[in-house]
């Protein structure tokens, strides 16, 4: 068989990836700045000298840029009168770290995928982190990512030391929300039956020693269909090769952010990886919203 072939609008792409950085700068605070600053202050406790709305775009500049940088960008963008104050190194950093990070809306009806990926923190230096079950020499977050299979979209991100835990609390709070979620897509590490009470249809090879006997009825007769299939044509029965997309999102996300955090605490670099998918799902999402999707389509 020979290799699949793929074609793509590269037009329409080059103006979605374009697209994508220029919605990250936010016009409509710079145009309302003293509105929604207001608003902020009307029952404030403490008066604001930046609308809230601000802290996105000091989120996304801290990606590319340490704190003291984005204080002169942020002086630079004050000399040209596009925002009427700048903010200090404290003010930048208490804003970014403690954003309320939410992602775009998922939709009413999906599949999704799970699975996790490392984020460098040699950058950051190295700490023993008992509760996250880290080591002397550990080296890497965790950071669990759930994606819509078909929009490409970030449903969640979370750093853990038990995907399994973290993926059932994302669709149950789906679930929770009104949404249909109809599949789940994982690898052996969500071969559990806490996925499998969920309700939903999953797509996950059973570990080696997985019992027809023992656990949730959903998960035996899964085993059951995957001994009597074997794994390649379980595969293509089920669809499982679909769970390579959430490896593309991973590179997309670490080949524009980068691989590692340069945050020194913990609670730092959680936030800071975090913070790449986080401005990933909402960069596509946008840019998807005013452009439209330009996937590759096998022929």
């Amino acid at each position: 068989m020979g290799k699949s072939k793929y074609k793509r609008d590269w037009s329409k792409y080059d103006e979605n990836v374009i697209t994508r950085y220029e919605l990250m700068f936010p016009f409509y605070v710079f145009q309302h700045w003293w509105e929604l600053l207001a608003e902020e202050n009307r029952n404030a406790k403490k008066t604001y000298k930046a609308p809230k709305e601000f802290n996105d775009f000091l989120a996304f500049l801290h990606l590319f840029l340490p704190y003291r940088a984005i204080e002169g960008v942020l002086r630079a963008l004050e000399r040209l009168k596009i925002i009427p104050t700048s903010l200090d190194y404290s003010t930048i950093w208490e804003r970014v770290r403690n954003m309320n990070i939410k992602f775009p809306e998922a939709n009413d009806q999906l599949e999704v995928i799970a699975d996790a990926t490392g984020i460098s923190t040699n950058k950051g230096g190295q700490y023993i982190i008992a509760k996250w079950g880290k080591t002397k020499d550990s080296k890497f977050l965790k950071i669990e990512i759930v994606m819509d299979k078909d929009q490409f979209n970030v449903i969640n991100a979370e750093v853990t030391s038990n995907e399994v835990q973290t993926a059932v609390k994302t669709v149950k709070d789906l679930q929770d929300k009104g949404k249909k979620v109809k599949k789940f897509y994982g690898d052996k590490a969500y071969d559990a039956n806490e996925v499998y009470k969920t309700g939903v249809e999953v797509v996950v090879p059973p570990r080696e020693n997985a019992s027809t006997r023992r656990g949730h009825p959903a998960r035996r007769k899964a085993v059951r269909e995957f001994k009597r299939l074997g794994y390649n044509r379980w595969r293509e029965e089920r669809g499982y090769g679909v769970r390579w997309r959430i490896e593309s999102l991973f590179s997309a996300v670490k080949r524009t952010f980068g691989e590692s955090v340069r945050a020194t605490s913990f609670l730092g670099q959680v936030v800071e990886a975090k913070l790449k998918f986080w401005a990933y799902a909402w960069m596509v999402h946008l840019a998807n919203s005013l452009v439209g999707r330009a996937p590759g389509i096998r022929v």
